[in-house]
């Protein structure tokens, strides 16, 4: 129930992922020869766990990567590309082979046996309880591949024939799910037939095309002869196919169609069960990584991105503004600590800033030791508009991180008690998420961001410093003094820096 498609030398070449696998790799005894210098001789390999696609590099030299992330070995999901040197390979979580839609091609299938024949036989019967018992196991099963195998087994089982064919909208295409019996090449169904099921919201059962189907030259001329065609209904609306065929005139009863329409609308209310149990685990799983990071809020956005496009968006620069915390003294005051005093300390400490970052829009892209840095205005969505508050609220935070710190020393003994400097910087940098598939985090690089860190360690203690591109974004929201022109480190040409004594009142 997979494929693997590649474009090498400008042809595009898909392979079945079959139990076997598929080793990838520079030397000619791969299954998928890539030849470059960056491609290790043995690289990489695709191959099925059950009904899962893996990927697993082959300690190769220069890696593996799956949507731009680096691996080691990694499940794969419907439209993944592992990159693998210059090329991308896309994993398809569909059937091997292709469906034509051709009347044309539509000829009568030779008859192998593999279907049990019904002549002369009644037509099935089955009562409540088989439907009931075929819902409870088709609601037993929980990953969707194995579940649009259940079904087609379910049907088959009801209507034995001599093919069996799954197919899924996506968007508007209908991409085949599951085949069988299973082959080599491409599988040809009839398009008449398809549109008749899909645009009439009904089973379609074609005993003798020459009769059912008397206006339609290319059928009468292929000759096509019993189908049965069951489009999935959920809510009024077809989510995919399953249609039957065999050769030979009256292969299929009006029951038999009732049988497999039946089934097909469990089968509706199955996977969209299914689908929707895989999207919230999905969204649940990147929701507590970001939820690390990033407000809840805009942690659940994201999850929803990553879940819908299976990826996330490539880094990008833009407007930002970037606060450093910093604990001053925090070396001697720790000496004087046993060691879970001070992680306890750090704790409530990390704990009540972060509350206030998140409280303002903010990210917060990492704790260095009793540091905090944290961005404003970034993560943003491709589709979202820009912030145009960031400073502010980078500002507003970094006064109520005052507050609360100076709310947290007074619980504490006076032994204990310390200060926080914090700096402020807005600017363009460079955002996105970097890392690994296993380690990922999501940060802002660049100049706006060295200068940041800088500004926090020209603040005094208990104060706020700002850079002069802040103040400007910020406007006369705020009672500010200005420190001067001061040569920070890195830095050739001096910085006009400003500290922030508090909010202007309005009068």
């Amino acid at each position: 129930m997979a494929r693997v498609s590649v474009t090498i030398n400008n042809v595009e070449n898909t392979l079945a992922l079959t139990e076997n696998g598929l080793s990838i790799g520079r030397q000619l005894d791969n299954d998928i020869v890539l030849n470059h210098a960056i491609v290790s001789r043995h690289h990489a390999r695709i191959e099925l766990r059950g009904r899962q696609g893996w990927v697993r590099d082959l300690e190769s030299r220069n890696g593996v990567f799956v949507n731009r992330l680096r691996v080691k070995e990694e499940p794969l999901s419907d439209g993944d590309v592992v990159t693998i040197g210059p090329f991308e390979l896309r994993f398809e979580d569909r059937a091997a082979q292709s469906v034509v839609f051709d009347d044309n091609q539509y000829f009568p299938l030779a008859t192998d046996g593999r279907a049990v024949q019904r002549d002369g036989l009644p037509s099935p019967t089955i009562d409540l309880r088989e439907f009931y018992s075929i819902g409870m196991r088709l609601n037993e099963v929980v990953e969707l591949a194995e579940l649009l195998d259940l079904v087609m087994e379910e049907v088959l089982r009801l209507v034995p024939a001599e093919r069996g064919i799954l197919l899924l909208l996506k968007g508007q295409e209908l991409v085949p799910k599951v085949i069988y019996p299973p082959g080599h090449g491409d599988v040809t169904i009839s398009s008449t037939i398809v549109r008749k099921a899909l645009e009439g919201g009904e089973a379609v059962l074609t005993r003798d095309a020459r009769l059912d189907f008397a206006g339609a030259e290319s059928i009468i001329s292929a000759n096509i002869r019993s189908a049965i065609s069951a489009p999935m209904l959920l809510r009024g609306l077809a989510i995919g196919l399953i249609i039957l065929d065999s050769s030979g005139r009256d292969k299929f009863t009006e029951r038999e169609c009732d049988l497999v329409a039946t089934i097909a609308t469990q089968a509706a209310v199955a996977i969209e069960r299914a689908t929707l149990t895989e999207e919230l685990r999905q969204q649940a799983t990147v929701r507590q990584n970001l939820e690390r990071f990033l407000s809840p809020n805009v942690a659940q956005a994201l999850a929803r991105y990553v879940t819908q496009h299976g990826k996330l968006w490539e880094a990008q620069e833009q407007d930002v503004s970037v606060l450093f915390a910093d604990i001053t003294g925090f070396t001697s005051l720790s000496e004087n600590m046993l060691p879970h005093e001070v992680q306890d300390l750090l704790n409530e400490y990390l704990h009540e800033m972060t509350d206030v970052i998140f409280k303002h829009h903010g990210t917060v892209d990492k704790y260095i030791g009793d540091g905090i840095m944290a961005i404003f205005g970034a993560p943003r969505l491709p589709d979202e508009p820009p912030n145009d508050h960031h400073a502010y609220d980078a500002v507003a935070a970094a006064l109520e991180m005052q507050v609360a710190q100076k709310r947290l020393v007074d619980k504490l003994d006076p032994k204990r008690a310390f200060r926080i400097r914090v700096g402020v910087n807005t600017g363009k940098a460079y955002t996105g998420f970097f890392g690994t598939r296993h380690r990922l985090e999501y940060t802002a690089i660049g100049d706006t961001v060295n200068t940041a860190s800088r500004l926090e360690s020209a603040a005094r203690p208990g104060t706020v410093c700002i850079g002069e591109e802040t103040l400007n974004a910020v406007g006369d929201a705020f009672e500010v003094q200005e420190m001067g022109k001061l040569q920070l480190k890195g830095k050739k040409i001096p910085v006009t820096a400003y500290e922030v004594t508090g909010k202007k009142t309005s009068s």
